[in-house]
């Protein structure tokens, strides 16, 4: 008797499909439109890629519909494919929202 409210919503993924296309509708639902970049936000992202050092740094990145955050180092940057590499992966420039030191004191020192 224990078991019937485990039992009781079986049938709603009674098939692997059916529990497949739940997932990726849920998948669907949550995405949310791509932010607006403005033209102050955009300089700053432009500075900081042209000036760019072995330094870490925070990315705030695009991606299929849903925003992530990302910490690390710039690997290359490819100025004809406007793509930046970093460690894991490789994403476009049009993808990178924002970024930002990690350290609030190196713009002041």
């Amino acid at each position: 008797m224990a078991d019937r409210g485990m039992k009781k919503w079986l049938p709603f993924q009674s098939l692997v499909e059916q529990g497949d296309y739940l997932d990726k509708m849920l998948y669907e639902k949550y995405k949310t439109p791509r932010p607006l970049v403005s033209i102050e936000q955009a300089r700053k992202i432009d500075n900081i890629l042209r000036n760019y050092s072995d330094s870490t740094l925070n990315f705030k990145l695009y991606l299929d519909g849903y925003l992530y955050k990302y910490t690390g180092k710039i690997l290359k940057l490819d100025k004809n494919k406007k793509i930046v590499i970093f460690d894991d992966f490789e994403i476009p420039l049009r993808d990178i929202i924002d970024i930002d030191s990690p350290n609030p004191f190196d713009d002041i020192c």
